[in-house]
């Protein structure tokens, strides 16, 4: 828990379809799946987030770093 006993998993990305890799805790996962907030489970004894925005992303809506602008662009006007 917190952070402590990392292992790597590998989640899917629902648009591209494309692996992600990244080393989690199962216990911070567990506590995720059981409605813990992504940004609160996945913190170390210090209460420092130790997955990257991307990966706590991609746990959250299953889209990757890559597909992510595709879905939601930065500017208001490239919405067409």
């Amino acid at each position: 828990m917190f952070g402590e006993n990392l292992k790597p998993i590998a989640v899917p990305c629902v648009v591209c379809r494309t692996w992600i890799a990244m080393r989690l805790d199962e216990e911070d996962l567990a506590r995720h799946s059981a409605g813990v907030l992504v940004q609160v489970a996945f913190t170390d004894r210090a209460g420092v987030p130790y997955l990257n925005a991307g990966e706590r992303e991609l746990l959250i809506s299953g889209v990757c770093d890559e597909c992510w602008p595709l879905l939601c662009p930065a500017s208001p006007l490239e919405y067409d």
